[in-house]
């Protein structure tokens, strides 16, 4: 395939399959590894069309009419990079924490490796940091940092 074709590909990953997530088993290859160091429901980075259209299905129920951006796509070779931006509004519990109906914006970054015209691989960073700021879980970045030297200053004292 080409890089323009591999783009057209990963494009669909974001732009079609929220919306019908009976797309993934044609963008997905049949078994392929999700690197990420959220990715719970499969810790050993193990998954496939399903899996992955039960994701688009878990989203949803989580972020509501959740949507990701498209930001920047650069691709070589069968390697697609895309920092994209996302968000939604928490209307499910999220990892224990139960639905606030705050809305979100988060950055993230991901890799695709594309094989047979289908994503075989995926890396995934994204910005959790932030969300979890964003949703009350954790405190603002200056205070996280005031509360940590504070901390660090009484450890040296003793």
């Amino acid at each position: 395939m080409t890089v323009e074709a591999n783009k057209a590909l990963v494009r669909r990953y974001f732009e079609d399959a929220p919306g019908n997530p009976d797309v993934c088993e044609e963008i997905f290859a049949p078994i392929f590894r999700f690197h990420t160091l959220q990715h719970s429901q499969n810790p050993d980075g193990e998954s496939n069309p399903k899996s992955e259209k039960a994701t688009y299905q878990w989203l949803k129920k989580t972020w509501g009419n959740w949507s990701a951006t498209i930001d920047e796509m650069i691709g070589e070779g069968d390697r697609i990079v895309m920092c994209f931006t996302f968000h939604g509004v928490q209307q499910g519990e999220y990892q224990n924490l139960p639905p606030t109906n705050k809305k979100v914006a988060f950055a993230g970054i991901n890799i695709f490796r594309i094989e047979n015209g289908k994503i075989a691989e995926l890396w995934d960073l994204t910005d959790r940091i932030w969300m979890w700021q964003q949703l009350g879980g954790l405190p603002e970045t200056d205070e996280f940092i005031s509360r940590a030297r504070e901390r660090m200053g009484s450890k040296s004292k003793r």
